[in-house]
């Protein structure tokens, strides 16, 4: 049914819909990044991990603002940082939470985990993206 959801190339304010609209922007960005990870299609160049993430949600913000979908405490863009874990296979995965807002109305929470290696630029996955409905408690709620 998830997948029936992201087919549709419209948003509606639901959090499966927003959620599915966030990964399939994440993968046209990373369409535009070569194999190697390390630069884009048109020469850009990475040096590290967080300048490939800050690529993907590159102009993020923009998109869902034409549609009157805005985020809440917007650092980097509509993303901000809340914890970073160490897996056992070397990556490591940062957690980045934000409230999407469609005219002024809270609509989800949003959680992208960004998955990455402080040995390398290319990512091991495409970040994450878990939405949630706006009366789940936030990461603060959490701590």
């Amino acid at each position: 049914m998830l997948y029936a959801i992201c087919m549709r190339r419209h948003i509606s304010p639901t959090p499966e819909r927003l959620q599915c609209a966030i990964q399939e922007y994440f993968a046209e960005r990373q369409a535009e990044i070569l194999p190697s990870g390390e630069q884009t299609k048109d020469g850009r160049q990475f040096s590290w991990c967080g300048d490939v993430l800050e690529f993907l949600a590159e102009e993020l913000a923009e998109r869902l603002a034409q549609q009157g979908i805005t985020f809440s405490t917007p650092f980097p863009g509509p993303l901000r940082l809340m914890d970073e874990d160490r897996l056992e296979n070397g990556n490591h995965v940062r957690r980045f939470w934000t409230m999407a807002i469609e005219h002024g109305c809270p609509i989800a929470w949003l959680c992208t985990s960004f998955f990455h290696r402080h040995d390398k630029v290319a990512l091991p996955q495409l970040p994450q993206i878990a939405a949630y409905p706006p009366d789940h408690p936030g990461p603060e709620a959490e701590e």
